[in-house]
């Protein structure tokens, strides 16, 4: 039987999980244990308060809780973000940033899911990969404590926007904005905790059944059928009538707005026959709409519109009588921003 993974736990699951291996351990020792390794971020699990020698034993015995090797620090030219190039123990690479809020000495924490990625999206250079493998809950959360544990600040936050699609690989996802939460894991108050996804329609309903308490975003950048479909290509497993209606779904039994995303690219989805759809597909539906600059590094790929442009945008946008936020992308020139994660080595040439 494999090692318990710490990392990947809370309390609960913990001691169900030692249960099976015939460790005993009680929830008031496992809340100790993952307080140490998780949020105090310590080597040692060795509870600080009567550690039973037969329980320390067996967590030595059974039980492992080492982080991905850091291969790479990469800060952009700004000083807003750091992204890191992680190895895993088989020797896959995966990566997370750390990014600066507006609120000095508060910091996120942008996660990766997978290693690569199934979703095929035309503008974003992790889809040309293709995917290799799922990320654990436990690798999840290794990469999480490193950026942590070295961050000049406090990480307040964390997103799961990085490599992968965080609904391909759901389960981990869940578990881990789980333990990121819990009060003996990373501590994060869950309505800082963000999981995107570019649509699939199944895990978007089972989000909104469970109720999850995290926030959703999810990424639409058109609502033309068939636009949105060579874009993004997984909209071609669920017409854009059943997104909708997954959404109305969350919407239904969340307490706010929807967060929706468009990534704004020139000569594609800014027309007024974009607005329409949105005017009429989404009526009734609250939500806003998170405007974010394409980034995309191809010679031959897709280009950002001007600033002339994505005002023009903005101000035919307000017909929708929504909020229209427009966000911005850090660590561009060093392949740290949206879209951009493609496990590359500084001064490499990135993947085309």
């Amino acid at each position: 039987m494999e090692r318990v993974a710490l990392l990947g736990h809370r309390p609960e699951t913990l001691v169900a999980a030692l249960a099976e291996r015939g460790v005993v351990c009680s929830l008031r020792e496992a809340r100790q244990v993952l307080s140490r390794v998780i949020s105090d971020g310590n080597p040692d699990p060795t509870p600080r308060v009567s550690p039973r020698k037969a329980l320390v034993g067996a967590l030595h015995a059974h039980a492992e809780w080492g982080r991905p090797e850091v291969l790479e620090r990469v800060p952009d030219g700004e000083g807003k973000s750091v992204r890191y190039l992680f190895r895993l123990d088989d020797g896959a690479l995966v990566e997370a940033v750390r990014i600066g809020l507006l609120k000095e000495g508060c910091f996120t924490v942008c996660l990766s899911s997978q290693v690569g990625c199934a979703m095929k999206c035309d503008f974003c250079a992790t889809g040309r990969l293709g995917l290799t493998r799922n990320l654990s809950a436990a690798e999840i959360i290794g990469t999480f404590l490193t950026v942590r544990d070295e961050t000049p600040g406090r990480v307040t936050g964390a997103v799961f926007m990085g490599q992968g699609e965080p609904f391909h690989n759901y389960e981990a996802v869940i578990q881990a904005a789980q333990v990121l939460r819990d009060p003996a894991g990373g501590r994060i108050a869950q309505e800082a905790i963000t999981i995107s996804t570019v649509g699939r329609v199944r895990e978007i309903r089972r989000f909104a059944a469970e109720r999850q308490p995290f926030k959703l975003i999810v990424s639409l950048t058109s609502m033309i059928p068939a636009r949105r479909e060579r874009l993004v290509p997984v909209a071609g497993a669920a017409p854009l009538p059943e997104l909708v209606d997954a959404l109305r779904e969350v919407a239904a039994v969340g307490k706010g707005r929807l967060t929706l995303a468009w990534v704004v690219i020139r000569g594609e989805n800014t027309g007024d026959d974009e607005i329409e759809a949105l005017r009429v597909g989404l009526a009734g539906l609250p939500y806003q709409l998170n405007l974010i600059d394409v980034n995309d590094n191809r010679a031959d790929g897709h280009h950002r519109v001007s600033e002339v442009e994505l005002s023009d945008f903005i101000e035919r946008l307000q017909v929708l009588k929504v909020p229209i936020v427009r966000r911005y992308s850090v660590g561009r020139d060093e392949n740290s921003a949206c879209g951009m994660l493609a496990a590359t080595r500084a001064g490499a040439t990135p993947v085309r």
